[in-house]
């Protein structure tokens, strides 16, 4: 309304007649002007109720004995727009009034025990619908706020912007201020929880704390109390024990669980019906928002791993330099801590280049995986290294996942370990099985090109 007036841009109508904007930037208050009309209408109008409810209480108490509840009218229909107090306000004039009946027109037709009761009935109506009034209106805020935060949901881009939007949502429905709070992620198969965003917190909880949350299976999509020393000690964040009780809301999208929202409170509440609806809907943008980040992070590292393995121009033509090359890589395709480029000569193994790792302790602590993979067409995979006990690992790799891809033809061997378990995805092992192949092409290719 503001952008066109009459079929005209705003810059058309200043053109012709540069006060047209003055009346355009007025019209807000107009419509300030307009609700506070419309809300004495309302009013009034409730007034009006009153009267003719009384009129018909004097009009008709002496042939009819139910004739006061005419009075119920005014405080039903005010319930759609007054608060409980002003509700309350309605019922006492009424009451005053209907005592004036009583007194006016004699015991022969109002006697005065009924007036009482109906006084009584009254009053207890207007609290009763006034309570059911502002309970209704509050699950209707919940529901609609809830809606607002899932379609914010949508324009998240980070694991941060998601807790913006879930830290006040879920504050607001258990009905906390500024207490700690903590976004979770899975940092594997269920072992442990990491930290990606918190709010509130003296200091920053500890990078790769073993961090897990008893309990939290009993609820896989409703939220579930705990206690704040409890949960402190669960997830290694002191700042929780501050607290007495704390709230763990799951993220689930329907396939599973990919996070956990905890927001720290003072007292227990119990969360109606409406609340907790709107708590799993939003729950549920939240994962699939997050799912959605994960995807396109994923993505886009794919595509920068795809950019370095295709583009072959500017790999260095000695064996130092393709080892870097590779290595880089590897680091681009899987983002594992630990790699290696293995190379057999003469029956030997020879660690080229390590990152992460010394090479002498990689080819101590991991000789028979390493001479394995050599002679193996096809990648050696370990999504945990802790049930394995086939290659005699040592400690170093006690625990985490491993990959070890062969090159053909070069007797070289790709070595990746991880810290976390099953960290080698199927998407990750085709690029580093297409790098293998371009790493074979780079090291058998005549050296005089």
């Amino acid at each position: 309304m503001l952008s066109r007036m009459g079929g005209m841009d705003v810059e058309e109508i200043a053109a012709t007649d540069p006060n047209a904007i003055v009346r355009i930037q007025v019209d807000p208050l107009i419509g300030f002007s307009d609700f506070h009309a419309r809300r004495l209408a309302f009013e009034a109008g409730i007034a009006g109720d009153v009267v003719a409810s009384s009129l018909a209480v004097v009009l008709l108490a002496d042939r009819a004995a139910l004739a006061p509840a005419a009075l119920l009218w005014p405080i039903f229909s005010g319930g759609l727009v007054l608060g409980e107090p002003a509700l309350l306000f309605v019922a006492f004039v009424e009451v005053l009034l209907l005592g004036g009946t009583a007194i006016v027109l004699g015991p022969g037709a109002l006697p005065l025990e009924q007036a009482v009761g109906w006084a009584l009935l009254l009053l207890v109506a207007a609290a009763a619908n006034g309570e059911l009034i502002r309970r209704f209106r509050a699950a209707q805020r919940v529901t609609e706020v809830g809606f607002a935060r899932a379609a914010d949901l949508v324009h998240t881009l980070t694991a941060d912007d998601v807790a913006e939007v879930l830290f006040p949502f879920v504050a607001e429905v258990i009905g906390v201020g500024a207490t700690p709070r903590l976004l979770l992620r899975e940092a594997d198969t269920g072992q442990r929880l990491d930290v990606v965003a918190h709010a509130h917190l003296g200091a920053s909880p500890a990078a790769g704390a073993k961090r897990t949350l008893t309990g939290r299976d009993l609820a896989q999509d409703q939220g579930v109390w705990f206690e704040g020393g409890r949960l402190a000690r669960d997830l290694g964040v002191d700042d929780l024990a501050r607290y007495p009780r704390a709230f763990a809301q799951p993220l689930t999208d329907g396939h599973g669980l990919v996070g956990i929202v905890v927001v720290s409170a003072i007292r227990h509440r119990h969360l109606g019906e409406e609340a907790r609806r709107s708590l799993e809907r939003v729950a549920a943008h939240a994962a699939s928002a997050l799912s959605r980040i994960d995807l396109a992070r994923m993505v886009e590292r794919q595509r920068e791993a795809l950019t370095v393995l295709l583009d072959t121009r500017d790999v260095p033509r000695d064996d130092a330099g393709i080892a870097r090359w590779a290595l880089d890589a590897v680091r681009r395709i899987s983002g594992a801590g630990t790699r290696a480029f293995v190379r057999r000569r003469a029956g030997q193994l020879l660690c080229e280049r390590a990152e992460g790792i010394e090479p002498d302790e990689l080819l101590s602590q991991a000789t028979q995986l390493l001479g394995s993979a050599a002679q193996r067409p096809v990648p050696l995979v370990i999504p945990d290294t802790s049930t394995d006990d086939r290659y005699a690992l040592g400690p170093r790799f006690a625990r985490g996942s491993i990959a070890a891809i062969p090159v053909a033809g070069a007797g070289v061997v790709l070595f990746l370990y991880d810290e976390l378990v099953d960290r080698v995805s199927s998407s990750d092992l085709e690029l580093l099985v297409m790098l293998s192949h371009q790493l074979s092409l780079l090291l058998t290719r005549p050296r005089s090109d």
